[in-house]
């Protein structure tokens, strides 16, 4: 029963690796055969004949097995070649289409899963194995044993430590990573609906949401002193929000794909569209809470509000046109560029107070329409 469970993990793990690695595999393998077989003696080769020049290079290959510092040298490349080999094994376990390796190996005993990840580790250092058997033949022929002993002593411990690991790292049983503080500080509040990709950003997206409001700050300072002579034309406010928004392309992205694969289910709650669409819009002031305070200490209030009407009105804009585009990134640059333009030209004119109504209602329109799309889509 084992059999099959060593055939599907060399497929994946040994000859994925091999594949990744086929470079340094070759090169390491060349470099060896050059220097045991083809290095040349000094002087000129040519008063050697050819069993003589035979009979040195096999006495190199012999000096370099027998060197204790190039046995040692040998062991610790091996080693470091096995922890490679750990972490491609590791970073492939957590792929998901590779995660059913969690749920099949632990079907069978510990014994016949350490035969099956023994295999295919030693398949994974076949290389190595292969110098470790030559070494050996020359050991015993020049009756080296202890030589020889030391060789295969440490590679039967070394992918023996390294079968067993994986079998205590696949039988481990995985738990949820409760541990965050965001987890700790708000497992008693209540959750609504606008507020649970906001909880997302603090647990998983922290860097990313600071990246963002780091370039949103250079995009203020960059305006405002590009323009410092005529700092009191609304036009510079418009383009410090579009600017703004646009440095949260990242995070609308973030939410949509959120959206679509995590919260698939809510769309089955009675939430009418126009409550969504507030949901969004509560949501996305919360996220640009800086950017907002900004705007309420620099302006006045009826150009804070129309500001804040303006910068909420291009990211819902940014949000629903997602619903036509959907998770594809190739997609999604573009439009982000192309858009920006536009509004950017519109801004200049002097069109920006009438983006405001003109983007709620493409926006509102596309949502009505696409937001259930999108989930067929997705399925």
């Amino acid at each position: 029963m084992a059999a099959p469970l060593s055939h599907i993990l060399s497929k994946i793990f040994a000859r994925g690796f091999y594949k990744v690695h086929a470079g340094m595999l070759v090169f390491l393998f060349v470099a060896f055969i050059s220097y045991c077989f083809f290095i040349n003696t000094a002087g000129d080769i040519k008063l050697l004949t050819p069993s003589k020049a035979l009979f040195y290079n096999f006495i190199l290959l012999v000096t370099f097995i027998s060197d204790p510092l190039m046995t040692g040298l040998f062991f610790l490349t091996w080693l470091l070649y096995t922890i490679k080999s750990w972490g491609y094994v590791a970073s492939q376990l957590v792929v998901p289409h590779h995660q059913f390796v969690y749920y099949t190996a632990p079907a069978f005993k510990r014994g016949r899963q350490f035969k099956s990840w023994l295999y295919m580790q030693f398949i994974i250092s076949l290389p190595f194995v292969f110098y470790a058997l030559v070494a050996g033949v020359v050991g015993i022929i020049f009756h080296r044993y202890l030589m020889v002993g030391c060789i295969l002593l440490f590679a039967a411990l070394l992918i023996c430590a390294s079968a067993w690991l994986y079998v205590l790292v696949v039988n481990k049983l995985v738990t949820a990573k409760n541990n965050s503080w965001m987890f700790k500080v708000s497992r008693s509040w209540r959750k609504p609906f606008f507020s649970l990709f906001i909880y997302q950003v603090f647990d998983r997206f922290k860097v990313a949401y600071v990246i963002t409001k780091l370039l949103s700050y250079l995009v203020i300072v960059t305006i405002m002193f590009s323009f410092a002579d005529v700092q009191n034309d609304v036009r510079v406010a418009g383009l410090i929000v579009l600017g703004v928004v646009t440095t949260h392309s990242i995070l609308i992205y973030q939410q949509h794909r959120f959206e679509l694969i995590y919260l698939g289910l809510l769309r089955n709650l009675p939430f009418s569209m126009v409550n969504l669409y507030i949901k969004y819009i509560v949501s996305y002031a919360i996220l640009l809470l800086p950017e907002v305070i900004w705007l309420v200490i620099s302006f006045n209030v009826f150009i804070t509000i129309g500001l804040l009407l303006l910068m909420l009105s291009l990211i819902l804009l940014f949000h629903c046109l997602l619903y036509q585009i959907g998770l594809a990134v190739n997609k999604y640059l573009p439009f982000i560029f192309a858009t920006f333009t536009v509004l950017f030209c519109m801004v200049l004119f002097g069109l920006m107070w009438m983006l405001i109504p003109l983007c709620l209602i493409i926006s509102f329109t596309v949502f009505y329409f696409s937001y259930y799309k999108a989930q067929l889509q997705l399925a």
